[in-house]
């Protein structure tokens, strides 16, 4: 199926789609926190490498508006219904990165394995001026693992790269992500770095833009992708997922020892 959408929009169908009781309160944004883009270009479509994680398109999300109704394309493939899971199952289980040429937010080297180890992952792409999906999903999953039971949630690791190194500091990143959740863990390094992770994973990154009015502009990828014990993709959770959505997969993810076997 497709989509087309902006962030803003995809956010807005995912507040929708949250059940009524919904934590993480103390998530409100202030004049500071939001973003100082310029609007985003219209139609604009970001490919991804559907080879990396064997889905055949998956969503493209751009980061990069001031509220305009023009969007980008989401496209949403791949193999669904896995053990009753509600994201996007890849047909091929690409090896999790240990992202080690990043650091974290106290600036000491980061290995995501190592960091992760034993649990399940959830990774994602973003940037703390981001006006929509970024916020609306730390916000979600948020919400999600404080709704579910105390052993699931100890089993579930929230890992959160800047696609925005220059403005997301360590302390920047450190305070942005304790509105969610004191234990998402934030990682940042050089620009060149993180978009060669990104894009080694198949999420699509492009360098922030600086406009002519000073604003500038972040396009990215929004999936989130999950990682079981075994240390390779389990499944891709695309932006307009539903706090029950997560609710519902989770005890399913930390259910399974290490994850289906590869398929051929």
């Amino acid at each position: 199926m497709s989509q087309i959408t902006g962030c803003r929009q995809a956010a807005a169908t995912r507040l929708r789609r949250t059940p009524a009781r919904r934590p993480s309160p103390t998530f409100r944004p202030s004049p500071a926190d939001r973003p100082d883009h310029s609007p985003r270009r219209a139609g604009r479509r970001l490919g991804l490498v559907g080879v990396l994680l064997a889905v055949t398109s998956m969503l493209v999300g751009a980061c990069a508006g001031s509220g305009t109704d023009d969007g980008v394309t989401i496209v949403d493939g791949g193999n669904t219904g896995d053990n009753g899971l509600h994201g996007v199952v890849p047909a091929d289980r690409q090896a999790e990165p240990t992202l080690n040429t990043l650091t974290d937010v106290n600036g000491a080297p980061f290995d995501l394995r190592a960091r992760t180890k034993g649990k399940i992952t959830m990774l994602f792409f973003g940037y703390t001026n981001c006006p929509d999906v970024c916020p609306t999903t730390m916000a979600d999953l948020a919400a999600a693992l404080s709704e579910v039971k105390p052993d699931v949630r100890r089993q579930i690791a929230v890992v959160f790269v800047t696609t925005d190194p220059d403005r997301d500091t360590g302390p920047v990143l450190t305070r942005w992500l304790r509105q969610f959740d004191a234990s998402f863990i934030g990682v940042r390094g050089s620009f060149d770095q993180i978009q060669a992770d990104a894009e080694s994973l198949g999420v699509p990154l492009e360098k922030p833009e600086v406009q002519a009015d000073g604003s500038i502009q972040v396009a990215h990828g929004s999936q989130v992708i999950v990682f079981s014990r075994d240390d390779r993709v389990r499944v891709l959770y695309l932006a307009g997922t539903s706090v029950q959505n997560y609710i519902d997969d989770l005890p399913t993810l930390t259910a399974e020892r290490s994850g289906p076997e590869p398929r051929t």
